[in-house]
Parts: structure tokens; C-alpha cells; sequence
């Protein structure tokens, strides 16, 4: 009968030496001890061991599912195993599936994002009811979103995201926050056009002015009284507060001059 010293056997698979002594002490190689100089010898049924591990390691079984079978090698056993594993991809392929959705709507977000024109232009546009996530109503100073997020969304199983999605604020145009570099809040909420997400209330349907800029939120300071003034100009009464959409800002980036932002107003 043929036997193997553990150099051949290491060279045979392109392992490594240390692999086969784990395989023989966890008790899936059993050598036999050499008369002459006590060295182990591996017999061919260990060479069909190896080729089991080989396969079933790249199948995706850990170390004691192989040894589970190898104390009981049916075929019965063997089904079982195949089964149980192809029922596990299939879940691993549908989590694949669902990230894979999140990675690409959130690139269709910035994408889109970045098609928009920020040459500080005032349009007149129409949206649908759109749909959001307010975690804030009232005011609450800028570096406390984070927080506000976060409690509010520690209970839900379904993670409010933040990468490719808007974080949206309802400005009170008349009043400026302490650090004076942009006004206080009445409102904060998350609106993902591309992502499914917890919604709890809506904006209106209708017509609002739109502008977009680049860099950081104090520009809305001069822009949104520049907005104010066209609605008086063109006759549009303006019925709401004005919203800032942060396209892209500090979860995308930590250059402020790659912040895209677009206000609007709701005019009638």
C-alpha cells in the first residue's frame, strides 16, 4: 500500500504542514507511525480525506461539518448536508441581492445629484407629494442631528441611511442660529426618492421655486432672500417655508466645497 510522509502529502495538495497536523488533530487524518523512525505516514484513504476537505472547504463547510461526515459518511448524511447549504447561499444571495439594491440607489442618488445645475438660477418647478422621515420638528441646532437620528431610529430594525440621502431642513427665514452661518430650523427630515424607508409625513404636491449651490449652508443666508424677492417679482406668493436638500454634504464628503445643496420655496 502506498504511504505518504507529511512533505509529500503537504506537496500532493499545496498546503501547508501545519494544516495537515490540524486536520489529524481535530481527527480527520489518521497516519500511522512509521516502524523504523516513528514518522508519520498517511495512507491513501487519507489522500481521500484531503480531497474531501479540499471540495467541501470550497463548498463553503466549515472544519466539523467534515468531520461530522466523516464519523457518519452516508449518503443520506451527504444529502442532507448539500441541502442545508444550498438553502443557506440562497439566503446569502437574496442579502447580496438587497445590498447590492442599496449600493445602487444610492449611486443613482448622487448621480443624479450631480446633474443638477448649480449656477445659483431660480426655476420654477412642479413635484409631487413626496414622502419623508422628519426626526425633528421644531428647531435643533445642526451638530445635534446626528444624535436626533440615531434616537430616534435606535428601535427600528429597517436603519434610517444617510449616504445618498437627503437631509432635509425646514428653515424659519426669520430667524438666524447662534453661530450665525445659517437659519434656525422648524423642522429636519430625510427624504431617498430611490431608497424604500420609513416614512411619517409628506410634502405637498405643487409648484416651488428651486436654486442650487455648491459649498457650505451659510450661502443660503443671501440665497434665500434672493429667492424671496423673485417670487415678489414674478408675482408668486410664496405659501411655506423655504427647505434646504442636502444632496451632498458631510456623509458624502468632508470637503464643504463638494457640498450640493438646493433650496426651495412653495409658491402659488
Amino acid at each position: 500500500m502506498k504511504l505518504f510522509k507529511i512533505g509529500e502529502l503537504s506537496e500532493l495538495f499545496n498546503i501547508g504542514v501545519d494544516s495537515i497536523r490540524y486536520y489529524e488533530k481535530v481527527g480527520l487524518l489518521h497516519p500511522i507511525r512509521s516502524e523504523k523512525n516513528n514518522y508519520r505516514l498517511y495512507t491513501l484513504d487519507d489522500v481521500r480525506v484531503m480531497n474531501t476537505i479540499r471540495e467541501l472547504l470550497d463548498l463553503g463547510f466549515q472544519t466539523n461539518d467534515i468531520l461530522q461526515f466523516e464519523e457518519d459518511r452516508s449518503l443520506d448524511h451527504m444529502m442532507h448536508m448539500l441541502e442545508d447549504e444550498e438553502k443557506a447561499i440562497r439566503k446569502q444571495i437574496a442579502s447580496l441581492k438587497t445590498k447590492q439594491k442599496g449600493i445602487k440607489a444610492r449611486l443613482t442618488s448622487l448621480q443624479e445629484a450631480l446633474t443638477l445645475d448649480t449656477s445659483e438660477n431660480i426655476t420654477l418647478k412642479h413635484f409631487d407629494e413626496r414622502a419623508g422621515l422628519k426626526i425633528v420638528d421644531g428647531d435643533m441646532p445642526d451638530v445635534m442631528i446626528n444624535y436626533a437620528l440615531a434616537n430616534y431610529t435606535k428601535a427600528d430594525d429597517d436603519q434610517t441611511s444617510t449616504i445618498g440621502v437627503c437631509d432635509c431642513y425646514i428653515l424659519n427665514p426669520n430667524e438666524i442660529n447662534e453661530e450665525g452661518n445659517d437659519y434656525k430650523t422648524k423642522g429636519v427630515f430625510f427624504y431617498a426618492p430611490h431608497l424604500s424607508m420609513h416614512t411619517n409625513f409628506t410634502l405637498p404636491a405643487g409648484d416651488y421655486l428651486t436654486l442650487c449651490y455648491r459649498g457650505g449652508f451659510h450661502k443660503s443666508l443671501h440665497l434665500v432672500p434672493k429667492m424671496m424677492k423673485y417670487a415678489k417679482a414674478h408675482h408668486l406668493e410664496i405659501i411655506g417655508d423655504p427647505i434646504e436638500f442636502c444632496h451632498i454634504d458631510r456623509y458624502e464628503t468632508s470637503n464643504i466645497e463638494e457640498y450640493l445643496i438646493e433650496l426651495q420655496l412653495p409658491v402659488a
